[in-house]
């Protein structure tokens, strides 16, 4: 059997190399040093370096899978356990930047008298998904409640809330009916009220739908009640139990939004809009 000087040190450090019984003078061990062909102290040397050249690496490695965080698509799953500092710089608010813009540039957003575009900004944020697993996020909303909506949704994950999606909506095409069936979260989109010609507050980024799907847009037509979007009737009920419902008993997401001095569209009446938060002024 060959060991080498680093593998050595190690057993002399822990006395794995002698068997019961072994008694080791100082003499004896210089002499396995010799024979290992390097001074004690030079493998311990070599140990110790060999060890600091890993943990280098591996904190390099690591910080490159933090910054891709920054970076990465929504929906992807951090797989790090994260310190509280690192999970705090995944909760970030930036002006416009000229690739988000482009993603936006005449879908979410177009030319208007309402809206700068230096008026909004971009967030990043964690969000618990469905599965239980720590996902990226991002969204576009007014500058006036960017900070208000980093506090909100840190909490909601530092508490586990799941959320299923969170894209920008121009992913969808900046189609708001095919983003809330694919139960996306999302805020800013230049479009106006449903049935109306009046701007919606999701215009100005004041507004956020929440897990839209099980969270409907419910109106009533001539007595007869309409959900959307469409296959989220049964969520319409509200006097029944079911996961990832807004405004059953003890519900953060509304207590966190009306301290934050949201409207909440479940308590409309004349229709109810239990997905929605906004702030009027």
């Amino acid at each position: 059997m060959v060991i080498s000087a680093a593998g050595m040190a190690i057993c002399l450090l822990c006395g794995s190399c002698g068997g019961p019984g072994t008694r080791e003078s100082a003499a004896g061990s210089a002499s396995l040093s010799k024979g290992a062909g390097l001074p004690l102290s030079e493998a311990f040397r070599e140990v110790r370096e060999e060890q600091e050249e890993r943990e280098i690496q591996e904190a390099q490695e690591r910080a490159a899978r933090l910054e891709y965080y920054h970076v990465c698509d929504s929906g992807t799953i951090v797989e790090d356990a994260l310190t509280e500092e690192e999970t705090a710089s995944l909760f970030d608010s930036s002006e416009i930047s000229d690739e988000v813009f482009a993603r936006m540039d005449g879908v979410s957003y177009v030319e208007n008298d309402n809206i700068a575009l230096s008026e909004l900004r971009y967030l990043r944020m964690l969000y618990m998904g469905f599965d239980g697993q720590p996902h990226v996020g991002e969204m576009v909303v007014n500058e006036q409640i960017a900070d208000a909506v980093l506090e909100i949704f840190r909490a909601l994950y530092d508490n586990g809330y799941p959320i299923e999606k969170m894209r920008l909506i121009d992913e969808y095409g900046g189609d708001d009916d095919a983003s809330c069936l694919d139960n996306n979260t999302s805020c800013f989109n230049y479009r106006v009220v449903e049935g109306s010609t009046h701007l919606s507050r999701h215009a100005f980024g004041m507004a956020i739908d929440i897990n839209p799907f099980y969270n409907p847009y419910v109106t009533w037509e001539n007595g007869v009640e309409h959900s959307s979007p469409p296959g989220s009737e049964p969520y319409a009920d509200r006097s029944w139990e079911f996961p990832y419902k807004i405004g059953g008993e003890g519900d953060l997401c509304l207590e966190l939004f009306e301290e934050y001095g949201f409207t909440w569209g479940g308590n409309w009446r004349t229709l109810k809009d239990y997905q929605h938060f906004q702030m009027d002024s």
